[in-house]
């Protein structure tokens, strides 16, 4: 009943205009999407280097039988966070790319594009904020993720999706 009532109160334009869906826009880019897949190549990345650094501090405790030496850890996660996280980064940011191409098509080369700016804007602003500097090198790895994240959308867009 409440459904007639709302097509019969509609205008007549407006009952034959197409539907967009929810998390989308006019232009077919759904945003939901692309906001979702650039945090989760950044979470994804510094989950990973959590659990490589908790198995080197269980390694270290199994060796001690106790308490790990806590300094060992710190010095091991500085390293290993400097060494890895842009790579990771880049790398995680290909595969989200990749999986929400596959889902987003026609425009799903464009999606791995904006994903790859967003996770590459991300990861730019966070070295901003924690050390106050950007370096060359971060510019770098900015442009390899727009790069990858542009790649994986082109990679996604022409696999075929499973329903």
């Amino acid at each position: 009943m409440i459904a007639f009532l709302r097509r019969m109160t509609q205008h007549q334009s407006a009952r034959f205009r197409p539907e967009l869906p929810m998390n989308s826009s006019p232009s077919g880019i759904r945003w939901r999407r692309v906001v979702g897949a650039a945090f989760a190549a950044i979470g994804l990345s510094v989950l990973v280097l959590c659990v490589i650094v908790a198995a080197y501090a269980f390694g270290l405790a199994l060796q001690a039988r106790g308490a790990p030496d806590q300094s060992a850890i710190n010095h091991f996660a500085a390293g290993i966070s400097r060494a890895m996280m842009p790579w990771l980064e880049a790398a995680l940011t290909f595969w989200c790319a990749v999986v929400v191409a596959r889902k987003s098509k026609p425009t799903g080369a464009l999606h791995g594009l904006l994903i790859g700016l967003l996770a590459g804007a991300i990861s730019l602003i966070l070295p901003l904020a924690l050390a106050g500097r950007l370096s060359l090198q971060n510019a770098g790895f900015f442009a390899l993720t727009v790069v990858l994240g542009a790649i994986g959308g082109s990679i996604g867009n022409a696999s075929s999706v499973r329903p």
